[in-house]
């Protein structure tokens, strides 16, 4: 017997239609709106309405559908990535292995640590520097550092 033929049934279990119904306007609406919480509720429901085949209790499938929901929530909304606070991705990583000038170097960004090389190819930046993040060529960050170095004298005066 498939699922149509089943809602179709006049003899299905009691919540069985309801909960195949309703996950499936939540599953929509997940899909619509881009929520995870309410696709999670979908995917509930549909898993109430398996379970209505064998649990007639309509107490008993509430109590399934709002611990699943819960469970589902939590397992989604931790598969979703997380904006900062303000929505903008974080601008600052710190130096862990130096950047030479015209190399690549590694900086601490967001947890991970990332390849980097500075957006000026004639500065050096030293090992425990904050930097600012200042986009991305591939799996290396190009990078400018927070303060700039003071001009050092690149010619030796002769006396």
């Amino acid at each position: 017997m498939n699922l149509l033929q089943l809602t179709a049934n006049a003899s299905s279990p009691p919540g069985f239609t309801a909960w195949i119904i309703l996950g499936f306007i939540f599953l929509l609406l997940g899909l619509t709106v881009g929520e995870p919480t309410a696709a999670s509720l979908g995917i509930a429901a549909i898993i109430t309405a398996i379970a209505a085949l064998s649990v007639s209790s309509v107490a008993l499938q509430i109590v399934l559908w709002g611990v699943l929901s819960i469970a589902l929530t939590v397992l989604l909304r931790g598969m979703v990535p997380t904006a900062t606070r303000n929505g903008q991705p974080d601008t600052q990583a710190t130096v862990s292995e130096a950047i030479p000038k015209g190399g690549i170097g590694w900086v601490s960004y967001e947890g991970g640590l990332w390849k980097a090389r500075c957006q000026i190819s004639d500065i050096t930046i030293k090992s425990g520097q904050t930097v600012h993040v200042v986009g991305r060529q591939g799996l290396t960050l190009i990078v400018l550092p927070m303060d700039f170095p003071e001009e050092e004298e690149e010619y030796d005066t002769v006396s």
